[in-house]
């Protein structure tokens, strides 16, 4: 009856869609309105809102039209189920990955925090949690960056006397890393830099650390994609090294 019918522009708010998106799923074959009137005005039913929200369904899931005409087309209950839990799938890890971003952001928030309250080149006291690494012996030609090392990353020096670079590390979770940064109060201090500077500025930081606080090694150049502190080319690192108490 013509009562139980919904004009098109009434059915895509109720869908919360676009009147252009109806369309594009009636040239797909995904969506086909319960009347169309000779003047060419389209109506639908109120049982169709379930249709197009599994049609918004599959695509916030990543899947294409073409994909969504393809998973209506299966008659199979196994294959739906097969389809589905291939997309189930798919979504866990882009939330393991959405988690990785999110405990970025919330580092990053940190560091600014604490770069606020320390200031650059002034020695603070910390109470580090234990740490997971992974730790690689130290190679030339190596570039360190947050793209392949994530967020949190550096070079440690492992001789205080020498002080050379001895080794990289990125902060990982517990099961991906082969070395702890042992929980305890560390000596550190932020000093801002040009990029450039960065890489040799590391034996200078440490006497400067040395001078300042009783500390043991290794002692730690974290970059953690500094530019995100930095400005105008400059960067800001941080530099640690635990406490001899």
């Amino acid at each position: 009856m013509d009562e139980e019918l919904i004009k098109t522009g009434d059915f895509a708010k109720m869908c919360a869609v676009t009147k252009k998106a109806l369309y594009v799923y009636e040239a797909k074959g995904l969506l086909q309105p319960a009347v169309v009137k000779d003047n060419g005005y389209r109506y639908y039913r109120l049982e169709q809102v379930d249709q197009v929200a599994t049609i918004r369904l599959l695509e916030k899931l990543g899947s294409s039209l073409q994909e969504v005409g393809d998973f209506f087309a299966l008659k199979d209950l196994n294959e739906r189920q097969k389809y589905l839990g291939k997309q189930q799938e798919a979504v866990e890890r882009e939330m393991a990955e959405l988690g990785k971003i999110k405990s970025s952001l919330e580092f990053f928030d940190q560091r600014i925090s604490d770069l606020k309250q320390t200031g650059l080149k002034k020695v603070a006291v910390e109470t580090c949690p234990e740490e997971y690494l992974e730790v690689s012996p130290f190679r030339h030609g190596v570039s360190l960056n947050p793209i392949s090392f994530g967020p949190r990353y550096g070079v440690i020096v492992d001789d205080f006397e020498k002080a050379e670079i001895s080794r990289f590390f990125k902060v990982v979770e517990r099961k991906e890393g082969n070395y702890v940064k042992v929980a305890g109060k560390h000596a550190c201090f932020y000093q801002e830099m040009e990029n450039d500077d960065a890489a040799g500025n590391g034996p200078k930081a440490l006497e400067y650390l040395r001078s300042k606080a009783k500390v043991v090694p290794p002692f730690y150049q974290e970059d953690f994609s500094s530019s995100v502190l930095g400005h105008d080319g400059s960067v800001i690192i941080k530099y640690s090294a635990k406490l001899d108490l």
